[in-house]
């Protein structure tokens, strides 16, 4: 009998334990979420949001000055959006937090030196957790900057991501490949 119970014990731990780690961040933010992640915004305007606490454990390798990126969870991308809006004196509306939860997805956004590349599936942007390497839904370009270097962007389904592991992100060009390393664990 006590062989039983403690089965069943361990069968209830494991079946109310998945819930938590099948999805990768929050997909609905609760409203205390986004107060911060748009205090977060609205506090540091514009670029300087990279830099704020909440945001530079998203971040990996030289983002936003050189080559590496950025993990956008959806409070990263409330309070990215939000600081972008503050810099034009605008707010985020509901209407854009409505979106960002929405989305079944989250982006992983890599900034690589230009090689004349024609289309975004010249990168390729790999999650590895463990044994299991995760690929993007879609990847697109994103913003190219000044000093010759191209954002590109990769959609990833958040219920394939396992939130509390340390993750390789693997990007590979025709001029070889980089490796970064982020505890999605850290993110918000």
């Amino acid at each position: 009998m006590k062989h039983l119970v403690r089965c069943i014990s361990i069968f209830c731990v494991a079946v109310m334990g998945i819930p938590a780690v099948s999805q990768a961040f929050d997909m609905k933010l609760s409203p205390e979420q986004i107060k911060e992640a748009t205090a977060c915004g609205v506090l540091n305007k514009g670029k300087d949001v990279f830099e704020s606490p909440h945001i530079t454990s998203a971040r990996f390798g030289e983002y936003p000055q050189g080559e590496g990126g950025l993990i956008m969870s959806k409070f990263v991308e409330v309070a990215v959006v939000s600081a972008m809006k503050a810099l034009k004196e605008k707010a985020i509306t509901q209407d854009d937090v409505k979106e960002i939860e929405g989305s079944q997805t989250f982006n992983v956004v890599v900034v690589i030196a230009n090689e004349s590349l024609a289309s975004p599936e010249d990168v390729q942007i790999t999650l590895v957790q463990g044994s299991n390497n995760i690929l993007p839904q879609k990847t697109t370009f994103g913003m190219m900057y000044k000093n010759n270097k191209q954002s590109v962007v990769g959609a990833f389904q958040c219920s394939k991501i396992n939130p509390r592991a340390n993750t390789t992100i693997l990007v590979k060009t025709k001029k070889g490949q980089r490796k970064y390393k982020i505890d999605f664990a850290d993110v918000k």
